[in-house]
């Protein structure tokens, strides 16, 4: 039996996520497009490499989280910078959303491992997390403006891939 617990909902509308993914950004110092390292770091938490075609349980995209908040995020050797980015914010949105957001007890949940093919509410949260803090809908929507609505450029704005631009631009109506 494992030491960790799947992560469980935190049962947050999808705009409260959006909103508190934002401030979590802006607590923690990060600008759009910036280096998400130094906030993995100051967070407590590491970031590991894994060859995704020699490992036999995949743990690519992944993150583990202890009982006292240390953690780690572990990537594919395979993937490109864009999709670790959104993989990165992804977890962070597990340790935030599910680990340090107080369940219905209003306690914190034990030691948590959130695995890459996850399915459900779960996840949802996590991808509405990544996406509002890579994205916070006002500098969104002032790059949106400022670029003439190119996807191509306000992902390369935000360092995310077209298609995480493109799912943004439709949450906010624009495209």
């Amino acid at each position: 039996m494992s030491r960790f617990s799947e992560p469980k909902e935190c049962g947050l509308s999808k705009s409260a996520v959006d909103k508190l993914a934002a401030n979590v950004a802006k607590q923690v110092g990060y600008t759009p497009g910036s280096d998400l390292l130094p906030i993995v770091k100051q967070l407590g938490g590491e970031i590991g490499i894994n060859d995704l075609w020699s490992v036999s349980n995949a743990t690519s995209g992944s993150i583990t989280i202890e009982e006292n908040g240390a953690f780690k995020i572990s990537l594919a050797s395979h993937t490109g910078v864009v999709r670790d980015r959104f993989t990165i914010a992804h977890e962070l949105g597990h340790y935030v959303l599910h680990f340090l957001w107080p369940n219905q007890n209003g306690k914190r949940t034990g030691a948590i491992m959130a695995r890459r093919y996850g399915t459900g509410r779960v996840e949802w949260e996590a991808n509405w997390f990544a996406a509002g803090f890579l994205m916070p809908e006002p500098a969104f929507r002032t790059a949106w403006k400022e670029l003439r609505g190119s996807l191509h450029l306000v992902a390369n704005r935000f360092e995310v891939s077209i298609e995480a631009a493109t799912v943004r631009a439709e949450t906010f109506g624009l495209k």
